[in-house]
């Protein structure tokens, strides 16, 4: 009888894909038996110690996807996910992230939406624990505290 598919499991699959899809990018077939085969297992035990993603743990297969994309061979996930929130509120658009991001920069913090003082502005202004869980009508907020923010700053440092 076949186990339930469970979160981790789900998990597993979805970064399973994901560096097999690099694999093809970077060999081809990859599948047993096909030319690209031992390119890929090569190159993966260079990358982990490992010939087999399937072998891999869960922290492994993180730092694999990482590095992944860091080399462009697989997208960056999307922020704040699609639709609605638990609430049914809707989740910020992507131009709300690319200005929260913008702001957070112009505000002098290099690591953008993953850096610290954001966070906090946002549980601050918001009242959420994370930056991640800000709907569409928060984000606005937030984009409007940080404005005033930066164009007060503006305003003191043109006057001095």
């Amino acid at each position: 009888m076949a186990r339930p598919k469970t979160a981790s499991t789900s998990r597993r699959t979805s970064d399973l894909a994901m560096i097999h899809i690099a694999a093809k990018r970077l060999f081809g077939d990859t599948s047993k038996g096909a030319d690209g085969r031992e390119a890929y297992e090569d190159w993966l035990a260079r990358h982990t110690g490992k010939r087999s993603a399937g072998k891999l743990t869960t922290p492994e297969r993180i730092a694999l996807i990482k590095t992944l994309r860091g080399e462009g061979l697989i997208p960056e996930r999307e922020r704040g996910g699609i639709g609605q929130t638990q609430s049914g509120d809707e989740r910020p658009t992507s131009a709300q992230w690319a200005k929260l991001g913008g702001l957070a920069r112009s505000m002098g913090w290099e690591k953008g939406l993953e850096d610290s003082r954001l966070r906090s502005f946002v549980v601050r202004t918001a009242k959420v624990n994370s930056t991640r869980f800000i709907t569409r009508a928060q984000a606005s907020k937030v984009i409007t505290g940080l404005e005033e923010w930066v164009r007060q700053r503006r305003e003191a440092s043109d006057a001095l």
